[in-house]
């Protein structure tokens, strides 16, 4: 029998995709992929961000988009400056640290990131950019208590380890400190609709597939308090910036409520 990660519920089989076998929770329904940790480490290398191995390719110091931009901004807003942030993964391209740079010069910009070919590339333009991963002791004892907002997009879903990661975050968030994440939304129509097809299916590259009912679980087993969730991603909010901005905010509560979308945001917060 496969455990879950989450819950600890029987895992059984879900799919099977480019030579790995995706299981699913009965209890929580999270998706999970059994690929090692010596797999993923020497899957992010120069051709994965070139793209030859995922379905994108970054390039360096990525242009912020506007639907990027209104994430970052959104999820600001719910905190008061100047602020010490940590951005968890931001690759080779990291459009919000430039956003950042260039934007926020009152705040405090680090990273953590897993692929030592992006944080050179990070390092580069000058950033404070930690290489390994969240739980890895060093990081974490330089990181620990330190800041107000740790967040990444499109990460949580290439770590094997939730309640590691998460319980890294809460350890280095402030009393009263956010964390919010994008990710896929195993639970959504698109999901349910393309199952092996769905897009977001791409092992080993996401090796965790979250659900509402499981993120909000990984999240409080922590001690993270205030759990929210947002099921849409950057291509509905890409298609509502289109729309009068009397109207976007229905379309997205609409959006959450239909449950059609593969993205979602999952947040919480540090007890004070």
């Amino acid at each position: 029998m496969t455990v879950c990660r989450i819950c600890s519920g029987e895992s059984k089989f879900y799919a099977s995709k480019f030579g790995f076998e995706v299981t699913r929770c009965e209890q929580c329904g999270f998706g999970q992929v059994d690929a090692s940790p010596e797999v993923l480490a020497k899957f992010y290398d120069k051709e994965y961000f070139d793209g030859e191995k995922a379905r994108f390719a970054q390039v360096e110091n990525q242009v912020l988009t506007p639907a990027f931009r209104w994430w970052i901004e959104e999820q600001l807003s719910h905190l008061h400056g100047p602020l010490r942030v940590l951005e968890i993964g931001p690759g080779l391209g990291g459009p919000i640290a430039g956003y950042f740079e260039r934007e926020r010069k009152d705040d405090v910009y680090d990273a953590v990131e897993f692929s030592d070919y992006a944080a050179e590339k990070l390092r580069a333009r000058g950033l404070n950019v930690w290489t390994g991963r969240v739980v890895d002791a060093a990081i974490l004892e330089a990181c620990r208590g330190r800041y107000d907002f740790v967040f990444a997009t499109e990460v949580i879903e290439h770590d094997l380890d939730p309640h590691g990661f998460l319980g890294a975050v809460q350890e280095m968030l402030r009393p009263g400190g956010r964390a919010a994440f994008t990710t896929g939304n195993l639970d959504g129509y698109m999901a349910r609709k393309g199952k092996v097809d769905w897009y977001y299916l791409d092992p080993p590259a996401h090796v965790s597939y979250y659900t509402v009912r499981a993120a909000k679980k990984a999240m409080t087993d922590v001690g993270l308090v205030n759990f929210r969730a947002e099921r849409f991603g950057f291509r509905h909010i890409e298609a509502v910036l289109r729309l009068p901005a009397w109207l976007r905010g229905a379309v997205l509560k609409a959006t959450d409520l239909a449950n059609i979308s593969t993205g979602m945001t999952i947040s919480a917060e540090k007890k004070r």
